[in-house]
């Protein structure tokens, strides 16, 4: 008795795109391998996680990172020796001579206390009934005015850390709490808040950041 025969099957046609297909899926196998375990593949427009080991740097940190550190301060010298106390009273409402906003902030000190040149420069004075006995050091990209001195130091060209005054309360802050009023102007333009910056030049000498005994008019 013969053996029944099935019929023949038709002969399976490879797809084109198979090579294709497999090619890919073996690259994507020998880059696994590479990578190593735990390694992922990041889809486009995601942000890529760092090597194992390298850490992320923050903005700020970033920033940082591009300037150099000399460049970093721009007060080389706290302007006022200790012991001293200030707070961030840029901007406060002043009356004396016709409501204004404070241009400046009031470093409180002794009196006598020195005022040094926080940058290289040149000091010039002036004198008025307002500010009292004032200067003003000129440096290569800002200057800085003082008022309310007791007594002017070191003029013309100075250094980082000359002494250009000391501090009193002469002008309308006569009666008051003997301090600088120190201001800051970058550019040589308007008046600039610098708490931040007088903090990170008084950062060896931190600040006490407590209001004065006798508010300040000016």
């Amino acid at each position: 008795m013969s053996k029944s025969s099935e019929p023949p099957q038709p002969a399976r046609r490879v797809p084109r795109h198979a090579p294709s297909t497999i090619s890919a899926i073996a690259l994507a196998i020998a880059a696994t391998v590479v990578a190593g375990p735990g390694a992922t593949t990041a889809r486009a427009g995601e942000p890529q996680a760092p090597a194992t080991g390298q850490r992320v740097l923050g903005e700020d940190e970033a920033v940082k990172a591009t300037v150099p550190r000399q460049l970093e301060r721009t007060f080389l010298v706290c302007p006022v020796d200790r012991p001293r106390h200030y707070v961030d009273d840029f901007g406060a409402p002043r009356w004396v001579g016709g409501f204004h906003r404070h241009q400046g902030i009031d470093v409180f000190a002794p009196r006598g206390t020195p005022i040094r040149a926080p940058f290289d420069g040149r000091v010039e004075t002036s004198a008025n009934w307002m500010g009292g006995i004032q200067l003003y050091i000129y440096g290569k990209k800002a200057f800085v005015f003082n008022a309310h001195l007791e007594r002017v130091g070191k003029t013309g060209r100075v250094k980082a850390g000359d002494i250009v005054g000391y501090v009193g309360n002469s002008g309308d802050a006569r009666g008051g709490s003997t301090h600088d009023h120190f201001e800051w102007h970058p550019g040589g333009g308007v008046a600039v808040d610098s708490f931040r910056l007088l903090n990170q030049a008084c950062r060896g000498d931190p600040a006490i950041a407590e209001p004065p005994l006798r508010p300040s008019r000016v």
